[in-house]
């Protein structure tokens, strides 16, 4: 199967994690944070590591103190723990729609729904591709505090050469979950660019996740790496095999079904293992090649659907590290029949996000329907292929495609 997830993780590292934390124990964690910082032109007084993204960005919302009748703008694109962060610390939030043809609000369309109660914006960068215009944006709304959500975008740059995403507002945060660029289990980063927040800010107590916690994560880590490694009828083999006393078992690592519609609160105090963050360091040394390998698979892609009948590609400026490539069917309707079509090509695609909150079902914190048309309609028509280095396609795979695309 070619696979998204784990994208940057090979066997060996789980090996070699190990005996960096026999050898190192604690010292994996700051070892982790100042390379990270290093690997995105920063000092490592700028990052902290959390136990999520979503706790990182608790932290930093939390730290800013903000009152009742303070406005938070959000993307109308979105995964459900961003909005969930600020209705768990009690606070409104109001939706800014994507641009058309794209997955990011534009600045333009931010500027437009500030309004005096605004004191937080939070700015993605989904599936790497990058919102500019912040610096400038900064420079006109020097209240407002704005946050990068960099969950998807570790290692994109604002242009060629530019400021990495997550440098570019006051603060970003960063997910090291099982489906991104780079995968510790379960694991974030909190980066504060902006000096004077740096100082305001006081880290919480963290908790150290404990041992099953740590083997669930280190379980699922393993489970992705195989799926990405066997072929298409031994995977579904071993998913009937091992479905069941898995999760009878407790041994899969996922967001409860509570924490997405709401019921539940997260563990927002929930720190990062040192052993999790050794296996980090493994696919930390390898930036630049997997970057390169991001970018070189991202334009095949581009020349496979470059005047497609059927899909519609968002631009992509140079500098873009995309964690998964996204597309826009013409026609939603065909949306299933496609991804069964991939399936048969031994292709792992899917539709993240199929929501304006991702996943559908979950709670929509704020959002009343038809507020952000053009995030609805891009929830329905979206796909999204596999990048990275389980994603290699073989030369069937990529005809497969070619034919699948179609020629206007």
């Amino acid at each position: 199967m070619r696979s998204p997830v784990v994208s940057a993780l090979r066997w060996f590292d789980f090996a070699r994690a190990a005996w960096m934390y026999l050898r190192g124990g604690e010292g994996c964690l700051d070892q982790f944070r100042a390379e990270f910082a290093a690997s995105l032109g920063m000092p490592a007084e700028s990052v902290w590591l959390f136990g999520s993204g979503r706790a990182a960005l608790h932290a930093l919302v939390a730290a800013l103190a903000l009152k009742a009748g303070d406005e938070v703008l959000l993307p109308g694109y979105t995964c459900v723990v961003v909005p969930n962060v600020f209705m768990h610390l009690g606070l409104g939030v109001r939706y800014v729609d994507i641009e058309a043809g794209g997955f990011n609000p534009t600045a333009e369309a931010i500027a437009a729904a500030i309004s005096a109660a605004t004191r937080v914006v939070v700015v993605p960068h989904n599936f790497g591709l990058i919102t500019t215009g912040l610096t400038q944006l900064r420079a006109r709304f020097p209240g407002i505090v704005f946050i990068e959500d960099a969950a998807h975008a570790w290692g994109a740059r604002e242009g060629a050469g530019g400021a990495f995403a997550g440098t570019l507002g006051q603060g970003g945060f960063y997910s090291f979950e099982y489906s991104k660029c780079l995968s510790t289990g379960l694991g974030g980063a909190l980066l504060i660019g902006d000096e004077a927040l740096r100082r305001r800010f006081v880290a919480p107590a963290l908790q150290r996740p404990r041992g099953g916690a740590l083997a669930r994560q280190a379980l699922t880590l393993a489970w992705h790496r195989l799926v990405a490694a066997l072929p298409g009828p031994a995977l579904a083999a071993l998913q009937v095999l091992l479905r069941l006393p898995s999760r009878a078992l407790g041994l899969v690592a996922q967001t409860p079904a509570s924490e997405l519609s709401g019921a539940s609160r997260p563990n927002y105090a929930q720190g990062l293992h040192p052993l999790a963050a050794a296996l980090g360091l493994c696919q930390l040394r390898r930036a630049a090649r997997l970057w390169a390998l991001r970018d070189a698979q991202a334009r095949r892609y581009d020349e496979v659907f470059a005047g497609s009948s059927r899909f519609e590609r968002p631009a992509r400026a140079a500098g873009a590290v995309l964690l998964r490539y996204p597309l826009r069917l013409r026609q939603p309707a065909e949306r299933a029949a496609l991804m069964a079509e991939l399936k048969a090509l031994g292709i792992m695609a899917d539709c993240w996000f199929d929501d304006v909150v991702h996943p559908r079902g979950s709670l929509r914190h704020g959002y009343t329907a038809g507020q952000c048309p053009v995030g609805e309609a891009a929830a329905e028509a979206v796909i999204n292929l596999p990048l990275g280095l389980h994603a290699q396609l073989s030369a069937a795979q990529w005809r497969g495609l070619r034919r699948l695309a179609g020629r206007a």
